[in-house]
């Protein structure tokens, strides 16, 4: 497990002390989120017998002052490293949007490294399946444009949007994580060993629910699609439902797991 001494590597787990022996769920945030946003999620894991570990991304939340990281490459070689390296397991990683897409490119290098310990599971949410590209590139826009397609998706509340000061410093932190999201793809024959549960919101327009079936082409295991009430970022509303899943999966309780819904 990690050691508690890691200055560095603590730096990626602001809201974690030490271990409390429940099957880790690593969590990791879409384009321009933070740790935080996993935070309230560690004590109603814990009454689920699961462990949240919210992930701090480079240059993100409590890491401002870090170097942005706009590569897969370099950001996966990181979490490996100075995260993951000394985990034994069992742990899963869950991602939301682009922390999907680094939650499975993480798995696919843990399989493929020596010595280490790949996930039991992976939950991706509200994401495109892994080989699939974004659709309508957005890194390069310019700020004004950009701002205006954060608007239409929703997840930026208006008046941080309408902050002039707060967008000059959240800006570039959205746009390395987009030109990380969108210059990377997996190989359509890419597969993971380890079961994927696939969370998605009904009303999604960024990531319509249909289409991350595609998750299913990308495990040699088990795969499994939880649709839920709302839009791309359902997980808001949904934390509670989404967690009982996660520790279903973890748990192996199917009893526990909700019907899976239709899409």
């Amino acid at each position: 497990m990690l050691r508690q001494n890691q200055d560095h590597g603590a730096r990626w787990l602001p809201w974690t002390k030490g271990t409390t022996g429940l099957p880790r769920v690593y969590c990791l945030p879409f384009a321009g989120g933070a740790a935080h946003f996993f935070r309230p999620w560690t004590e109603a894991a814990r009454h689920l017998a699961v462990e949240v570990v919210p992930v701090e991304l480079p240059g993100h939340g409590t890491r401002l002052r870090d170097p942005l990281v706009s590569g897969m490459a370099a950001m996966v070689d990181a979490l490996c490293e100075e995260v993951l390296r000394q985990e034994s397991g069992p742990f899963a990683i869950l991602g939301h949007s682009m922390g999907a897409k680094i939650a499975y490119a993480v798995a696919e290098e843990l399989e493929r490294r020596p010595g280490a310990t790949p996930p039991a599971r992976l939950f991706v949410s509200g994401a495109l399946p892994a080989s699939v590209p974004e659709p309508k590139p957005l890194h390069g826009l310019p700020d004004a444009a950009l701002t205006a397609e954060l608007s239409a998706m929703g997840g930026t509340p208006p008046e941080i949007l309408a902050n002039a000061e707060l967008m000059e410093i959240m800006l570039p932190v959205i746009r390395a994580d987009l030109t990380l999201l969108e210059q990377w793809h997996a190989s359509p024959r890419s597969r993971v060993s380890c079961p994927i549960t696939a969370f998605a919101g009904r009303d999604d327009r960024i990531v319509p629910a249909e289409l991350t079936t595609g998750w299913a082409d990308h495990t040699s295991a088990s795969f499994a699609l939880q649709v839920h009430p709302g839009d791309h970022f359902f997980l808001r509303e949904e934390r509670d439902a989404v967690l009982a899943r996660v520790a279903a999966d973890l748990h192996d309780r199917p009893g526990d797991r909700p019907a899976p819904s239709e899409v």
